[in-house]
């Protein structure tokens, strides 16, 4: 376990400074988690990743686009094994930065990651007691 919770911090000291265009690789993926379904790697990176979004070290692009990747590697993981289920409570923190990508209102004069992101991550980490 302690291996995967440091993937983000060695990961994001690896790209200081380019957070801006940080992407995760399904090479990076294989390297700390050893195989792409390991839902535990998912799990933990993900609310590792909320946390510093709460505690304001990271901002929802940067998080919303380090989600899209791992979800990437999710679908990957997915493809390669006999997995029906999705990782929780990495889906869930994964919905959480989606909501926050497209405005509810045509005139675009509401906030979906006040609305809805940041509430959920609220909700996702008050319940696993981050």
């Amino acid at each position: 376990m302690t291996k995967m919770c440091d993937f983000l911090e060695t990961f994001l000291m690896q790209v200081s400074g380019a957070l801006a265009e940080v992407r995760i690789a399904d090479s990076d993926i294989r390297k700390w988690a050893g195989f792409m379904a390991n839902w535990e790697f998912y799990n933990s990176t993900a609310l590792r990743i909320a946390q510093k979004y709460q505690d304001r070290e990271l901002s929802y692009e940067v998080c919303d686009r380090l989600m899209n990747d791992l979800w990437s590697g999710v679908l990957t993981g997915l493809g390669e094994s006999n997995a029906t289920e999705l990782p929780e409570p990495f889906y869930g923190i994964y919905e959480a930065f989606d909501a926050g990508e497209y405005h509810r209102k045509t005139d675009i004069s509401d906030d979906p990651i006040a609305d809805f992101t940041d509430p959920m991550i609220f909700e996702l980490l008050r319940r696993h007691r981050l």
